[in-house]
């Protein structure tokens, strides 16, 4: 029974018998075929015929794994000769016939490494949870831009109607009205078409008809109602994006975003990076990312840790007592970090952590439903009589020595900053009198 050599190389596949080359299988887009055979994906009904009335060694598990699934009794070469060919790579290539001389060979190495480096980055930036952290950073900017735009809107059209600033609530509805143009011009009719109930539209017209505010010219209307129109588009953008990213989530993380929410966990998916970086992190990590400076802060000084970062702004536990967040938020921070890493290998909603997680926040509001009690030692000094603080110093507590004032730190007594003394001076002027 014949013995084959089977060597993977980035450039294809070498057969040898008895050390001389009888035969190679070269690739055609080198870096997929390549990560392919390394996976154990690729189809080689070819080499498995050849192969088949024989044995062969070969050097990776995935072309070991691919040719006993084709029925071929191979085994893996040992540790110092798959060191000897990985030494050798170009004279290898070479010999299999896949370049002409060395200097050849690593020219199409090189050619090879910037083709695998090109498919990792394609397959990369193809990956669902990117594209979610770039939705949800669009949309911080998106609101930041808005709010922006909408207070400078309010400060300019506050100067012809100020009274509406008080009157209406929202954005939208503000915007709608700078857009009706002068107050002046405007009745019930008008508030009604900006999408405000009839109520609320008998009193802006009232207050429009007493509103004392200055004129505002032609030109200076069209400018504030081209902001009114743009910051009524940014506020439909950031609506917009709002709903992609709870669509997102609930595609490539249904159990983060069952778990933490769709916003709450698009901004922890930013923080860490991606989905995986986040289901590699401990729960204490996922506990408190969006707060490194306090942490850091923390550290440096011996303060006290923080207790949250973004996970914060979950409903569990901002509307929690404050004695109870931080446990709130372990046990958020927990389930989170098994969510992500169930989403980072098959993303299929699971509806037993979120019970879970109810269940644990019921126990931590039902044993610890009263505030800690204050340890002792930590009460607040009584307030003394006046009396008692007379002789003592303002604000001191009696019984309490103030340290005696010095004269500046190893500074000698009778000595001015420059260092002479008075003594000293006044010899000087009498030996120059």
């Amino acid at each position: 029974m014949p013995m084959y050599s089977v060597v993977l190389t980035e450039l294809g596949i070498m057969v040898s018998e008895g050390g001389r080359h009888i035969r190679s299988f070269p690739f055609s887009r080198r870096a997929i075929e390549y990560l392919a055979v390394k996976s154990g994906s690729a189809q080689l009904a070819p080499l498995a015929d050849m192969l088949s009335s024989g044995e062969a060694v070969v050097n990776d598990h995935g072309l070991l794994s691919i040719l006993r699934n084709g029925s071929v009794d191979a085994r893996m070469m040992e540790e110092p000769e798959i060191a000897s060919i990985q030494d050798e790579k170009p004279a290898v290539l070479v010999r299999g016939g896949f370049a002409s001389n060395e200097h050849d060979a690593l020219g199409k190495l090189r050619e090879f490494a910037l083709e695998l480096s090109s498919s990792r980055v394609a397959e990369v930036s193809g990956t669902q949870d990117l594209h979610i952290i770039q939705a949800v950073n669009s949309l911080d900017d998106v609101e930041r831009m808005a709010n922006a735009m909408f207070g400078r809107l309010r400060e300019w059209y506050g100067l012809h109607f100020p009274e509406l600033e008080n009157v209406v609530d929202g954005m939208g509805g503000y915007c709608r009205v700078a857009l009706a143009g002068r107050r002046d011009g405007m009745d019930k009719h008008s508030f009604l078409e900006a999408g405000f109930p009839d109520a609320k539209a008998d009193m802006l017209g009232l207050v429009a008809k007493t509103s004392r505010g200055g004129d505002i010219s032609d030109e200076n209307l069209s400018m504030v109602q081209q902001m009114a129109q743009q910051v009524l588009d940014l506020y439909q953008a950031r609506r917009d994006l709002e709903d992609h990213v709870e669509a997102q989530m609930a595609l490539a993380a249904p159990n983060l975003s069952a778990i933490l929410g769709a916003g709450v966990g698009a901004r922890l998916l930013a923080r860490a990076g991606s989905l995986r970086k986040l289901a590699l992190m401990a729960a204490s990590t996922i506990q408190v990312l969006g707060a490194e400076k306090a942490l850091f802060r923390s550290i440096k000084t011996g303060s006290q840790p923080p207790k949250h970062g973004l996970i914060f702004q979950h409903a569990l536990v901002h509307r929690a007592p404050r004695w109870q967040r931080g446990k709130i938020a372990r046990a958020v921070a927990s389930k989170a970090a098994i969510a992500a890493r169930m989403d980072m290998h098959e993303p299929v909603l699971n509806q037993t952590l979120l019970e879970k997680l109810n269940v644990r926040v019921g126990e931590i509001g039902e044993k610890y439903s009263q505030p800690p009690p204050r340890p002792e030692g930590t009460e607040r000094p009584a307030r003394q009589e006046r009396g008692d603080r007379r002789g003592s110093g303002r604000g001191r507590i009696p019984g309490k020595d103030r340290p005696p004032r010095g004269r500046g730190k190893d500074r000698p007594a009778g000595r001015r900053t420059g260092g002479k003394s008075r003594g000293a001076k006044k010899g000087r002027r009498a030996q120059r009198a």
